[in-house]
């Protein structure tokens, strides 16, 4: 037996009685209080550490038990079964387990799930937002690391001709818009804004020994903008923000982030991958073969190391965003022999 507080359901009177079971029963006796009800039909609450035990009758009548193991003795006795929850709950397995499972729930999220996020999220961007998205990030690099171009009007005319033809016919995600900057504090770059339009900067046309080789540049950062990677990176990298933009609809926290995560951005592997065979493919559609990005590419390593003894480096400002490696220039070189013969 075990001693339990009984209620009726009715009013808030407390009874003290006394619980048994036999035959598969429950008794309650004691106080003015004798029923006998079936122990399928009794709803029997689950352990909560010294919390009292709750057993339910249907007539809204219940029971309160805090002598925990009397009555787990009783039921034992009697051959009830523990809810499976129950069972998990007291369990050290389970419960390690289920951490383990949290742990790689939360890495599997973050490893996978916001990449994909962003990737979906950046496919469906409204033009509209994009377009205030860059325009708040050009205006914001403008008052502190961009200054005009110093190109002559002749110049940046025929760059944006030559910029235009590398717009592919029917695709849609990109936008052929070309603007002209200058910055000795970020030196030789070129990057892509969320809506498409590409920036080209006065020291990386200095550097370039010909106008091919800032196409290939130029088609490369078409091919950012063609996958979103840009767009992607800065909503993966705004995670936190992002959330709070769509749960209250303020778009101003996450266009306090844009400016220098624009600049910072690490495009990893793939994306670098995919940029590059865009930009080939867009190259070699023009008979202009892609190995003249890797000449310039290859240039901008050989500065940099050349001059890796400095603080100050104006080649680090491209290759930092977008750090060249062997094998890409050597695929970029290897992609000539897709050029049709002359």
């Amino acid at each position: 037996m075990a001693a339990a507080a009984y209620y009726d359901g009715q009013t808030a009177r407390r009874y003290e009685v006394e619980i048994s079971i036999e035959g598969g029963l429950l008794t309650v006796q004691g106080s003015g209080v004798q029923r006998c009800e079936p122990l399928s039909a009794v709803s029997i609450s689950e352990r909560l550490g010294q919390a009292p035990r709750r057993l339910q009758f249907d007539d809204g009548a219940h029971c309160e038990v805090r002598d925990h193991a009397a009555l787990e003795a009783m039921l034992a006795q009697a051959g009830h079964r523990q809810g499976l929850v129950e069972r998990l709950q007291h369990s050290w397995r389970a419960a390690a387990l289920s951490l383990l499972l949290c742990v790689l729930a939360a890495w599997a999220a973050y490893y996978w799930g916001i990449p994909l996020g962003a990737q979906l999220i950046a496919a469906r961007m409204p033009p509209a937002v994009s377009r205030q998205i860059s325009d708040s990030t050009l205006q914001a690099l403008d008052q502190v690391l961009l200054e005009p171009s110093k190109l002559d009007a002749a110049r940046r005319e025929w760059l944006t001709r030559g910029f235009a033809r590398l717009h592919p016919a029917g695709d849609t995600a990109v936008s052929a818009n070309l603007e002209f900057r200058s910055s000795p504090k970020i030196g030789p770059n070129a990057f892509a804004l969320p809506d498409g339009s590409v920036v080209l900067l006065d020291q990386l046309v200095a550097l370039a020994q010909n106008d091919d080789e800032i196409y290939g540049v130029l088609a490369h950062e078409l091919g950012h903008v063609h996958y979103h990677h840009g767009m992607r990176l800065l909503l993966q990298g705004s995670a936190v923000a992002l959330l709070m933009t769509a749960w209250v609809g303020d778009v101003s926290t996450l266009l306090a982030t844009l400016p220098t995560g624009l600049l910072q951005a690490r495009y990893s592997r793939d994306f670098e991958a995919q940029a590059d065979a865009y930009a080939a493919d867009t190259l070699l559609a023009l008979g202009i073969p892609p190995s003249r990005l890797a000449d310039l590419l290859q240039r901008m390593v050989e500065q940099r190391d050349h001059h890796k003894d400095r603080t100050e480096n104006a080649i680090s400002g491209y290759l930092s965003s977008h750090p060249p490696t062997h094998e890409r220039i050597l695929r970029l070189r290897q992609a000539d022999a897709r050029l049709p013969p002359q």
